[in-house]
């Protein structure tokens, strides 16, 4: 009983000395760019960090969300996906606080929808009806499948996004 007592002991001090050795060593954290308000599973850190550098128009919406105070974003990859959408947006309100939940295919070619789902989200900031919208002709939205809306301007905003992300970055000139 008592050499049990002492190995247990043993055990808690090796613990407690691993642990502030851990603390002392420098941590080694990857600051990602995007806005605080925006979650993100450790995998898509690196790929939407990728597009915030090379697309200026996903830096202006990350922005724009950025700047909406009550708005939450989740992003994440979803491997049940309905065979029906590329990706979607599940978008919940309660009181002025919007969270939206993006949900993306396991696929390396996320650029085009992540901006076309946060092109979504921005609809939502700003108030836009897009019901009463997509029973006006030529409005530019319209009923996806009886519950979700498309736009012309998600669509538009996907493309900006992968094209600007696409683009090689220029080498700098020579003197």
């Amino acid at each position: 009983m008592r050499i049990e007592s002492w190995v247990g002991a043993a055990v808690v001090v090796l613990v407690l000395l691993s642990g502030s050795v851990i603390a002392d060593e420098p941590q080694q954290c990857h600051r990602s760019p995007l806005p605080p308000n925006i979650d993100l599973a450790h995998d898509l850190a690196r790929v939407l960090a990728r597009i915030y550098d090379r697309s200026p128009a996903f830096r202006s919406q990350c922005a724009r969300i950025a700047a909406a105070d009550t708005v939450r974003v989740t992003v994440r990859i979803d491997t049940a996906i309905p065979s029906r959408c590329r990706a979607y947006t599940i978008i919940g309100r309660q009181g002025h606080e919007i969270r939206a939940e993006v949900h993306l295919p396991p696929s390396s070619a996320l650029t085009e929808l992540v901006a076309h789902e946060f092109e979504h989200i921005l609809e939502q900031i700003e108030g836009v009806d897009l019901w009463r919208r997509s029973r006006v002709k030529h409005s530019g939205v319209w009923m996806a499948d009886g519950r979700a809306f498309e736009t012309d301007r998600a669509q538009a905003a996907g493309r900006v996004v992968a094209a600007e992300a696409t683009r090689r970055p220029r080498a700098p000139a020579a003197d």
